[in-house]
C-alpha cells in the first residue's frame, strides 16, 4: 500500500560497499557526515570504522536478529521503524554493499511507494568475482541459503550462494547439493572476500561441513552438465502448449506416480536423478 507522501521526509538508502572504510565510495561519505539520522541495518561490516573514525553517531538493527523469530520480521520490523522515523526527518539508511542486491528491506521499502533516494555501493558480487576469476557474463546465479531449495537450481550456470553464515546451514546446504552434483563435485568457498584475510578454498562438496564459517561466508558452484529438476521445467517451459486440463486430476496422476517411483528407488535420490536426466534428453 502506497504512503502519503504528505507525512514522510526522505529516506536515503546508501550502499557502504562489501569490504572495509577504503571500499566506501565518496558519496557515500557526503551521507555519513551529514546531519541526518543515520541507521545501518548491521554494524557488523568492516566499514563501521570510518563511522568511528569519524565519531558520527547510528542506531543499529542488529537487535532485531536476536528478538525476531525469522529474518522476514527482522525485515518487516526494520521498515516499520524507518518509516517511523522518516516522519520527523530525512534520514539515511546504511546497508553492506548495494542497495539493490540481496537488501530485503529495500525491496519492501521500494514496495511502499515512500520517497526514497539510492545511492549505490560496490556490491560483494564483484569481489566474489574476483577471488573465483570466472567471468558472470557466461551464466551467472546469485542464491541465498537461508531461503534455498534444490528446484532454484540451474546447474547450467555459475551459482554463488551467500548466507553461509553457520555450519547448520552449511550442513543443510551441503546434503542437497549432493543430491544434484554428488558429493566430489568441486565448489569455491570464499569468505571475507575484498578484505586483507580473504580465504579462497576449492573443496569437495563433502568437506563443506569441515570448515569454519561467519557472517561473510559464499559457496561458489561453477556450472556443470548435470541436470536439475530446474532444467528440466525450464526446457518444458521452451513450448508455450495451451491445452485444456484438469490441474487438479495431473496433480493426483504425478504424485501417484512419484509415489511409484519413490517404492522402486532402492538406490536413494540418485536414481531419481538418473530420471530426471533421461527425462532431460528426450525431446519435449
Amino acid at each position: 500500500m502506497a504512503l502519503s507522501h504528505l507525512f514522510y521526509k526522505m529516506i536515503n538508502i546508501i550502499g557502504l560497499g562489501a569490504t572495509d572504510q577504503y571500499g566506501i565510495t565518496l558519496q557515500a561519505l557526503e551521507y555519513i557526515k551529514d546531519e541526518n539520522p543515520n541507521y545501518l541495518r548491521t554494524e557488523k561490516v568492516d566499514a563501521i570504522k570510518k563511522f568511528i573514525e569519524l565519531n558520527v553517531k547510528y542506531n543499529t538493527f542488529d537487535y532485531l536478529y536476536e528478538s525476531e523469530e525469522t529474518f522476514e520480521e527482522v525485515y518487516d520490523k526494520i521498515v516499520e521503524t524507518l518509516i517511523e522515523k522518516s516522519k520527523e526527518r530525512d534520514i539515511n539508511y546504511f546497508v553492506p554493499g548495494t542497495p539493490l542486491i540481496a537488501e530485503r528491506t529495500v525491496l519492501k521499502l521500494i514496495e511502499k511507494k515512500i520517497d526514497i533516494h539510492l545511492v549505490a555501493g560496490v556490491s560483494f558480487i564483484e569481489h566474489i568475482l574476483n577471488a573465483v576469476k570466472r567471468d558472470p557474463s557466461t551464466g551467472f546465479m546469485l542464491l541465498d541459503a537461508d531461503d534455498f531449495t534444490p528446484f532454484n537450481i540451474n546447474t547450467k550456470l555459475d551459482i554463488a550462494i551467500t548466507q553461509v553464515y553457520n555450519m547448520r546451514t552449511a550442513v543443510d546446504l551441503k546434503l542437497s547439493l549432493s543430491e544434484i552434483y554428488g558429493d566430489e563435485y568441486k565448489v569455491y568457498f570464499i569468505k571475507n572476500a575484498g578484505l586483507e584475510d580473504e580465504t579462497v578454498e576449492y573443496i569437495s562438496i563433502y568437506e563443506m561441513d569441515r570448515i569454519e564459517y561467519n557472517h561473510q561466508c559464499v559457496i561458489y558452484i561453477p556450472k556443470s552438465d548435470i541436470v536439475g529438476f530446474g532444467d528440466i521445467l525450464n526446457k518444458f517451459r521452451k513450448e508455450d502448449k495451451k491445452i485444456d486440463v484438469d490441474v487438479e486430476e495431473l496433480i493426483e496422476n504425478l504424485k501417484n506416480d512419484l509415489e511409484e517411483l519413490v517404492a522402486v528407488d532402492t538406490n536413494g535420490e540418485s536414481y531419481i536423478y538418473d530420471i530426471l536426466q533421461k527425462i532431460y534428453n528426450k525431446n519435449v
